[in-house]
């Protein structure tokens, strides 16, 4: 045979009718070593071509695409296509809880934000595969309103679905003068659990808006002032307790001097997780991930969509 017939008949046999390189060495009375040299040959030559049927392949493509764009260190794009608008959010939880285990070892302490997109990834946490955690709160309570979406709640719900040990930071998000803000976070205990933030190995963040539909307005964190004095200096987004304008630089507020929880310089040391979807949010999203504090992004199909666009 020609050097390149011997090449399409060894991988027509191997690729084509799954005959193994004993059988094949048998048959044709060649050397196994030689026809594992020459299966790669014909792959060097081009005879055999390797493709990969992804089924993930758009989500993938977005993935790289976001890691490029923004300097991310990993990113998650989750497919809620098809999913009915109303169930989008938990149906995005469930599937986003999933891959998060790829980032949190057994025993780390995992500190996580408020929010509505964070309660719905935390109930997503059922048969987590990581165990012995410590989940702690990183900023204190929204409000009176929507409980569930207080990063209390969602700790503790976290721990349950992990038999984890559960913290609860007992204080309000936003105090009404600076005054009553340092004193408060005076007490020791309150003290020992906002320096246990400053050393989380992972953060799980949501990315806040700077308008009256943000979670925290609707909780009963802030109020419609507040949203127009932060817009007044140019915020677009929240992450903790930190705002940030279009560009992604740090504003320092005067609202952050009565607010209780972790800024983004307290946690650069922990993997901090940003999570977010939806249309409404792109500008913060955006801005968010210019900060340089995320090191991994978790979104959706669509959002990643319009953000690379």
């Amino acid at each position: 045979m020609a050097g390149s017939d011997i090449l399409v008949r060894l991988s027509r046999m191997y690729y084509e009718e799954n005959l193994s390189q004993k059988e094949i060495s048998e048959s044709l009375g060649i050397s196994r070593a030689q026809i594992s040299r020459l299966l790669q040959k014909a792959r060097d030559e081009n005879i055999v071509s390797i493709r990969i049927n992804d089924p993930h392949l758009d989500e993938t493509l977005l993935e790289n695409q976001l890691r490029q764009q923004y300097s991310l260190a990993d990113a998650v794009v989750i497919n809620t296509t098809g999913v009915m608008k109303e169930s989008v959010l938990e149906e995005f939880g469930k599937l986003a809880a999933l891959r998060l285990a790829a980032y949190i070892k057994n025993q780390d302490l995992v500190g996580v934000m408020s929010g509505r997109t964070i309660a719905c990834l935390a109930q997503g946490t059922v048969n987590f595969p990581r165990k012995n955690l410590k989940i702690l709160p990183l900023v204190g309570g929204l409000g009176s309103r929507n409980s569930t979406w207080h990063a209390n709640s969602i700790a503790e719900e976290f721990s349950l679905n992990t038999e984890s040990v559960a913290y609860t930071l007992n204080v309000p998000s936003v105090m009404q003068s600076q005054v009553a803000r340092d004193m408060l976070v005076m007490e020791p205990g309150i003290q020992a659990l906002l320096k246990m933030g400053t050393v989380c190995d992972v953060a799980i963040v949501g990315i806040g808006q700077a308008e009256t539909g943000a979670s925290n307005v609707l909780a009963g964190g802030l109020t419609e002032q507040d949203i127009f004095d932060l817009k007044e200096i140019g915020a677009v987004g929240s992450m903790c307790v930190s705002y940030f304008d279009r560009n992604g630089k740090l504003l320092h507020p005067e609202i952050e001097k009565r607010m209780i929880g972790q800024p983004l310089e307290s946690v650069k040391g922990a993997k901090t997780i940003a999570v977010a979807i939806g249309k409404s949010k792109l500008a913060a999203i955006d801005a968010a991930l210019k900060t340089g504090y995320v090191d991994v992004f978790m979104t959706n199909v669509e959002t990643a969509q319009h953000i690379i666009n």
